[in-house]
This record gives C-alpha cells, structure tokens and sequence, in this order.
C-alpha cells in the first residue's frame, strides 16, 4: 500500500502511537525530520492531529487524502445582515446580480474528487525571493549608501527590491532580494527540488480540510474592514491541517493551472475598495477570478510575486500499521 492511499478517515482511526510510527516512517521513506511529532489542532469548532515535517528548512504538514466534495454550493450560503447589506451597496455602485447567483459565479461548482495524501507546505513560497547573507555586497552596498536612514528601523526595503531586515543591535537579522521570475521558472525551480505546485483541487482541499462553508472557518466575516485590516482573526490562524493559507486577498497563490489562482484577487477588491463583502470572498476556499486568473496568465499579466504551495508527493510503499 502507497503511502499516497492514506485517507483522512484512516489518519484519524490511528491510534497516536500508530500515528507517530507512520509519521517517522514517512520521515524516513523521504528524507524529512519530524520537527515537533504530532500535534493537536482546533480550528474553527474542528479537531484534527497533525503531522510536521521538515526538508531544507521547509515545513510541510501531511494533509490526508479521500474522496472529498469540494466547490461551494451558493444555494446554501445563507447570509447574514450586514454581508446582505455590504453586497448591495457593492452590487448598486457596480451593477452586481442577485447575491445567490454572484458567489455562485466567483466559486468553484461543487463536486466530489480524488485526492492522495500528500505533504504540503505550511507556508506559501515565493521562488522571486532569494536569501542573501550579511555580507552579500548588494547588502553592504545598502549599509553604506543609506547610513543614517537606518538607524532604529527594524526592517529597510530599498526601491530595487532588496529587503533587510536588523535586529535589535542594529545587526543585520535577515535580508533579501526580489528577482523578476516567470511561472515557468517558478515550476522549473520547484521540480529541480522534488516539488511541485498544488493543482487547484488540492489548494481546495488544503485549504478548507473538508468544510463545507463558503469560509474554511465557516460562512460570516467581519463587517468592519477588509482581511488585510484584520491582523488577528480566524483568517490569521492555521488552519486544520496546520497550513498558513488563504490569509491576505493580496497574497494570491498558484496552482498548476496557469490561468487559476486560489487565496485572493491580488488585493483588487480591497484595492477598489468594492466593499467589504466582496473583500472577505476573496478569501473563500473555492473562490475564482476568472478574469484576474486569465490576466495573469496573459503577456499583460503582472505580479511582484508568484506564490506557490509546494507539494512533496508520497509514493513510496508503505508498511502495514496496525491502529
């Protein structure tokens, strides 16, 4: 049996010993460390056990696969009064459908798929970003052009790009450099590490672990701002696997759809300010901007970033683990 076949409901009828063996088997199969064993996650009314690995200081979180239902189902989104209220503002400035049949048409159609289990980043990464030591001499280049400037900052992002960021010796912490990359570049670079991006279905699944709500953490948001206003919240926690995912509008993700991306519009509707609804729909596990999707992919599309949610598949044999 493939290491891929496990499915959520094996993963949870596991007892915690037969989990941590599984664990470090796979840890072994594939070369990873098990950083912290096995966890206890509560999100959003939910409990799950979760798997930390780790490969070249990367985290990944095993996501158990199935055959789960994915998409949103409009006909069920029951509203509340002030997501009505904050649409029909939005759908008077804009000339908006009826709000049924709108998230109907920003969401992905429900449907029932089959997913391996996989290992998944915790955090999205960013191929156009490359670590830079202390010394590098486009940092010590800054240092001495920008002196005095950074005194008592924390962090100094200069206008090509290169971010550097002290500690509180005014020691240089951290630094990096933002290089143009393209998509296929992007996925060059992850395969010649082993990886890939998510496809769109396992963003999905990996991101709303299951729940059948418009949000991973149910169907209301805030009426008082946008996600990026929000710095605490349920949008800011890891989700039920233990992800980091769907956060921040502006912090679109990849999938190996070109023309799909999941987790945000690239802050358009915050941006627009298009109202505070549609602001937080972005942020819906099957969310889709068709035509911020096609834009991208097109020769006019352009990101300062291109986010993706590496996968470390798992396709070796396994042992037999008793629960």
């Amino acid at each position: 049996m493939s290491y891929a076949d496990l499915t959520f409901t094996q993963w949870s009828d596991l007892s915690d010993g037969a989990a941590r063996r599984l664990a470090e088997e796979i840890a072994d199969r594939h070369g990873l460390t098990v950083p912290v064993g096995l966890q206890d996650a509560v999100y959003a009314g939910r409990s799950h056990r979760v798997a930390l690995f780790e490969r070249d200081g990367m985290r990944f979180a095993l996501v158990p696969g199935g055959r789960p239902t994915l998409g949103h189902d409009a006909a069920r989104f029951r509203p509340t009064s002030d997501q009505m209220a904050s649409y029909a503002d939005s759908a008077a400035e804009y000339g908006l459908p009826q709000l049924a049949e709108y998230v109907d048409a920003m969401t992905s159609p429900a449907r029932t798929v089959e997913l391996p289990a996989m290992l998944v980043a915790v955090e999205a990464f960013d191929p156009c970003e490359v670590s830079l030591a202390p010394d590098d001499p486009r940092v010590l280049r800054l240092l001495t052009s920008e002196g005095a400037e950074l005194d008592g900052v924390s962090q100094f992002r200069s206008a090509g790009g290169l971010t550097v960021e002290f500690d509180r010796a005014g020691q240089v912490a951290r630094a990096r450099a933002i290089t143009d990359v393209s998509y296929d570049d992007a996925m060059t670079q992850l395969a010649s590490a082993g990886l890939r991006t998510t496809t769109a279905d396992e963003w999905e699944w990996a991101c709303g672990a299951g729940a059948a709500t418009l949000f991973r953490w149910g169907d209301d948001c805030p009426n008082d701002g946008y996600p990026y206003d929000h710095k605490t919240g349920t949008h800011r926690e890891a989700n039920l696997w233990g992800l980091t995912i769907g956060q921040d509008p502006y912090m679109h993700e990849v999938t190996t759809e070109r023309t799909i991306v999941c987790g945000g519009d690239g802050g358009s509707t915050t941006c627009g300010g298009s109202g505070f609804f549609l602001g937080w729909l972005a942020l819906a596990t099957a969310y889709r901007d068709e035509d911020f999707g096609q834009w991208l992919a097109s020769d006019d599309g352009y990101a300062e970033e291109i986010l993706t949610r590496p996968v470390l598949e798992l396709s070796e044999q396994r042992r037999s683990t008793s629960p």
